[in-house]
């Protein structure tokens, strides 16, 4: 069956990927203070530009779901494409409205479409790595009920774990208070977050960054036992790739045998992450029996 798969832009996908005819997406909104507009983007020019501006501005920009119509008219888009079936990926549905308003759209197209919703229960690489398993699922023939069924499990039992270089948009987003920033700073406190069951949640306050990486490589440790199909280990940041790259490295170096990703997070994450955030996801590999 001729399947389309959509995504949503915090997925960050490659070049090869976003250019596949299978798959489309649809893209959330920045919007500064100002009124300025900016779509989330993996484009490198408009990233710089968006990391340096939101030290510089008092007031974080707001961040907003695609709008209904630009989705209702991809999926009539598909219809009319000839395919069967779509499979919908998309953040997490406990810091986004946009999986509720994709199942709203997509409901309306079950008659023209087999329809398979995915709340991904994290974003950005996570997603990624979920699109290029469903495309092998796809190549295997595998049916759509059991590729929903695989992706629940990936979604399940992929983990995101975010460290913040500093911690003044979440001060900004009120996630916290400015006293516990200031002693956060004060004591050189790294604050570990993690994606648990889509949701974000502190998971340990480790003091300075090389035991923040010493925690991370441990973590890695335990996920290779636990998943002896492989796993999928992804990088993301806020304008610190040197540093990313540096601790992408040295668990590389341990485990080379994995394929491994880095880049930005779009400005939708890094409006909440912030400039100099980093991120690791661990992804299994799903089977294929």
């Amino acid at each position: 069956m001729k399947t389309a798969i959509i995504v949503d832009s915090t997925a960050s996908l490659a070049e090869d990927l976003a250019n596949h005819p299978d798959i489309y997406q649809i893209n959330l909104l920045v919007t500064y203070a100002n009124g300025d507009v900016i779509t989330d983007t993996t484009d490198p020019v408009v990233l710089k530009e968006f990391y340096h501006r939101i030290t510089k501005d008092k007031e974080l920009p707001k961040t907003s779901q695609p709008e209904p119509v630009h989705l209702y008219k991809l999926l009539k888009e598909v219809v009319d494409k000839g395919y069967q079936s779509v499979i919908c990926i998309h953040l997490s549905d406990k810091i986004s409205g946009t999986f509720k308003t994709s199942s709203m759209i997509t409901d309306e197209f079950r008659d023209a479409l087999n329809i398979y919703m995915i709340d991904s229960k994290g974003t950005s690489f996570v997603i990624e790595s979920m699109v290029k398993q469903t495309l092998h699922m796809l190549e295997k023939g595998l049916s759509g009920e059991v590729i929903q069924a695989k992706l629940e499990w990936l979604a399940d039992n992929s983990t995101i774990y975010v460290m913040f270089e500093n911690l003044e948009n979440l001060v900004k987003g009120g996630r916290l208070g400015t006293i516990s920033a200031f002693l956060g700073t004060a004591l050189r406190i790294k604050p570990i977050v993690v994606f648990d069951q889509g949701e974000v949640k502190v998971f340990e306050k480790v003091r300075a960054t090389k035991k923040v990486v010493r925690r991370w490589q441990e973590l890695v440790r335990e996920a290779v036992k636990d998943y002896p199909n492989g796993i999928d280990i992804v990088f993301a940041h806020g304008d610190a790739e040197t540093e990313i790259i540096e601790i992408k490295e040295l668990i590389q170096a341990e485990f080379p045998q994995f394929e491994y990703r880095v880049g930005y997070l779009t400005p939708v994450l890094g409006v909440h992450g912030g400039k100099g955030c980093k991120g690791m996801g661990l992804i299994p590999k799903v089977t294929l029996d």
